[in-house]
């Protein structure tokens, strides 16, 4: 009889200065993991001063997930005309009130640590109430069956690694029963962000946000009485995920 896989998580992440400069998450078997950390320890393209590769052996195999959320494109002229979509959308479709999204998306856009700058992780937030329930939470062990070939086939369709690893996040998040999500990301250079729920599938908004704006973060939109159920999900339930909707 075959011995069962073992798999690890291998996690990366560089800063310079204190600062995030670029991370990445990867759930691989053992025979893979010399190619896959020096693939992750090569992987930032900018300067950086401090980088940590974590290396840790799964106790559960991943769950397998068949599809992705399903990829939609919206591209619009100026960044008021996004907040508007992002506000009417969330309170017309899951009804997120908009006197609760409308100031969280405005932090975001500011700096969404109280102390001025970005918050690691994301902000947790119940959708009902609009009550911050927990901060700095991180969506961890995900990763795609078959990278490689969900990547080139995302690539072909005029996609970046970038949708590839936030695809597989964000279907994570539903699956463990985020109710929305909202993501727009802190690099002054990338400008596309997205919106996301199990009703409205992985909304890619371009542009999210204008060019040399240094901040961002997520924000996760959940129910509070399955907020630690939701957690343990997001930070110990690892899955893998077989295709991209798209």
């Amino acid at each position: 009889m075959d011995k069962p896989a073992e798999y690890y998580s291998v996690r990366m992440r560089t800063t310079l200065e204190g600062k995030h400069i670029s991370g990445q998450e990867r759930i691989v078997k053992k025979e893979d993991l010399p190619k896959v950390i020096l693939e992750l320890h090569q992987r930032p393209k900018r300067e950086w001063d401090f980088q940590t590769i974590k290396v840790e052996k799964l106790k559960e195999p991943p769950k397998i997930i068949e599809k992705s959320l399903p990829i939609k494109d919206y591209k619009f002229s100026c960044i008021p005309l996004v907040k508007n979509f992002i506000v009417g959308i969330l309170e017309s479709e899951l009804g997120i009130k908009r006197e609760i999204v409308k100031p969280l998306l405005e932090k975001l856009y500011k700096g969404i640590n109280p102390q001025g700058g970005n918050l690691p992780g994301a902000l947790l937030v119940d959708y009902k109430s609009g009550e911050i329930l927990a901060e700095g939470i991180r969506t961890i062990l995900f990763d795609w069956v078959d990278r490689e070939r969900i990547e080139k086939h995302l690539l072909e369709k005029g996609y970046t690694e970038r949708t590839l690893d936030a695809l597989a996040l964000a279907t994570k998040n539903a699956l463990c029963g985020v109710v929305a999500e909202i993501c727009i990301s802190d690099d002054p250079d990338y400008t596309v962000g997205y919106i996301s729920s199990p009703r409205l599938g992985y909304i890619r908004i371009s542009p999210i946000k204008d060019k040399n704006l240094p901040f961002g973060g997520r924000i996760y939109f959940v129910e509070r009485k399955s907020l630690e159920k939701i957690i343990h999900c997001l930070r110990k339930k690892p899955i893998l995920i077989k295709e991209a909707q798209i």
